[in-house]
């Protein structure tokens, strides 16, 4: 939720300061489907980049399109979810997350899968369904570890 001046809602901020306070490892930013896309998010907080305690973090039905290299910071994440923004592509940055295993990105518009998500060695979930991909790269076989692909629409 981002007002004229770029000012993350209330909504938001409680949320990023509980995390802060109790030491969460587990972030929940989504909102649900039908929300106005002006109280959506169209960035990630910066505070947010903050909690490297952090091991969930929950973005979906957001209105972002691009992931800051400042997410890197999050090592200790396992699990991503940035289900139905607006991404049109897997940042370089995501794959420097070494510690995830599940990385949702599905109702996004990417149109492509970068040879670098083969970095990802620990995933064992990726989901990809409901994006423009023709084609999937064949070193995604390198991720030994990935028990479940959704490619699907």
């Amino acid at each position: 939720m981002v007002d004229s001046g770029s000012q993350i809602l209330s909504y938001f901020t409680n949320r990023i300061q509980e995390a802060k306070d109790q030491q969460l490892k587990e972030l929940d930013l989504s909102v649900p489907f039908n929300t106005h896309p002006n109280d959506k998010l169209d960035h990630i907080p910066d505070a947010v980049f903050e909690l490297t305690q952090l091991e969930k973090l929950n973005l979906r039905n957001n209105n972002l399109t691009e992931i800051p290299e400042t997410i890197t910071r999050l090592t200790n994440l396992t699990q991503l979810d940035l289900r139905n923004n607006n991404l049109t592509e897997i940042p370089e940055t995501i794959t420097r997350l070494i510690n995830l295993t599940q990385l949702y990105l599905s109702y996004n518009g990417l149109t492509e899968i970068p040879e670098t998500i083969t970095r990802l060695t620990n995933l064992t979930q990726l989901y990809l369904s409901d994006n423009n991909l023709s084609e999937i790269p064949e070193t995604i076989t390198q991720l030994t570890n990935l028990t479940q692909l959704y490619l699907s629409y």
